[in-house]
């Protein structure tokens, strides 16, 4: 018995997870429609790929047309829906599944049965549209391969001994979250010398896989140490020159937001630390480069228990409107 489910999973959220769940149970072969417009926000791939991934078995197909989405929009609107699901899935249907009130007058188009699953939602009451709009209130129903794409990046950055590492590790122990760890002193540490020009690259390749690592566990929040500015300009500073792939990265990766902590605290000795009186300096220049870059950041001034409290009042103002 072929089944099928279509539909926008814009996101792809528990709902739909249980409908597919359920659907195969019921039929031998599933196939699943992602139906996506070009004007929406989240690309119809990414869409995709999570449900594909989330079920490898299931016969799933990312189709683009660019189909009305309501019978009032198009005179011949169910034709055209018949037209696409028929070139993407030639093969007879012999069932319909869905949880909403669309199915019955399309599988009577379709000439197949068609069985709702949950159509008041009480197992999971949540919508797409509910997740787009609040996805921090609505956060447990995210299957956990959507919560990166929903979870907000910030970046703790500034000149050295200002207090990073420990506000990250603070914020993200209040938040429940995860944070990535200057991977620079990692991987000095590990090498047990001063950094070389050849190693700008590899630091720079091992901060984004911690990043993406991190990424996968974080809950709304991902605190980062630092980033491929910082590696830019001590590069600079060590050999007046930075690899090209440092460069792109920098102009690729982007970050929700940024937290510069301002160079107004003591200087703490460290084997890796040997800038202490080169911090005013380093802290105009990262803001020129943040300006420069067209990146949106707030200076935190203050000791530590002020940073920390700082912090928390900009994340929250910044980020109220996902709750």
């Amino acid at each position: 018995m072929n089944g099928l489910i279509l539909g926008k999973f814009y996101p792809f959220h528990k709902g739909h997870e249980y409908l597919i769940q359920e659907a195969s149970q019921r039929c031998t072969n599933l196939t699943v429609l992602v139906c996506s417009l070009l004007r929406e926000n989240i690309q119809g791939k990414l869409r995709y790929e999570w449900v594909k991934k989330t079920f490898p078995s299931v016969n799933v197909i990312h189709v683009i047309d660019e189909n009305p989405q309501y019978p009032e929009e198009h005179p011949d609107f169910w034709n055209i829906w018949k037209a696409t699901i028929k070139r993407v899935h030639p093969e007879r249907i012999d069932i319909l599944f869905t949880s909403e009130y669309y199915g019955e007058p399309l599988s009577r188009v379709l000439g197949c049965k068609h069985e709702c699953i949950d159509l008041e939602r009480k197992k999971f009451p949540i919508s797409g549209s509910l997740i787009r709009e609040k996805p921090f209130a609505n956060w447990d129903f995210l299957p956990d391969i959507v919560k990166p794409y929903f979870t907000k990046k910030i970046l703790i950055t500034g000149a050295e001994s200002t207090g990073k590492t420990t506000l990250c590790e603070t914020l993200a122990k209040h938040f429940n979250t995860e944070w990535v760890p200057e991977y620079a002193r990692m991987y000095l540490e590990a090498k047990n010398r001063y950094v070389v020009y050849e190693d700008i690259q590899e630091i720079c390749r091992g901060h984004i896989e911690l990043e993406e690592n991190k990424l996968t566990n974080a809950n709304k929040y991902l605190f980062i140490d630092t980033d491929m500015i910082i590696t830019k300009l001590y590069s600079l500073i060590y050999f007046k020159k930075v690899p090209d792939s440092v460069i792109d990265q920098i102009i690729q990766r982007n970050y929700d937001l940024c937290l510069v902590l301002a160079p107004d605290v003591p200087w703490i000795r460290d084997p890796l630390r040997d800038l202490p009186n080169y911090r005013d300096s380093f802290h105009n220049w990262l803001l020129q480069e943040l300006s420069f870059l067209n990146k949106k950041y707030y200076i935190i001034t203050g000791n530590f228990s002020e940073r920390f409290s700082k912090a928390i009042e900009i994340i929250q103002n910044e980020f109220s409107d996902l709750w």
